[in-house]
């Protein structure tokens, strides 16, 4: 018995429809994953600043015992 126009076509707008929805989940999933890496980074580079100044400021100091000395 070979099923009707209706009922297939019904059955490819379904198919179409998951295949909608599991394309929404991946690129949700991907907005996800790079909110998360984007944390992370700015989370990492927060104290760059700092770390510099401070760096700056030990190489300013041995300069200045090196001079004395």
């Amino acid at each position: 018995m070979r099923p009707n126009t209706q009922t297939l076509n019904r059955e490819i707008k379904m198919a179409e429809l998951e295949r909608i929805k599991l394309e929404a989940e991946k690129m949700r999933v991907e907005a996800e994953k790079l909110r998360a890496e984007t944390f992370k980074i700015q989370k990492e580079t927060k104290y760059y600043p700092a770390v510099s100044i401070v760096i700056a400021l030990i190489a300013l100091v041995a300069s200045l015992l090196a001079l004395l000395k």
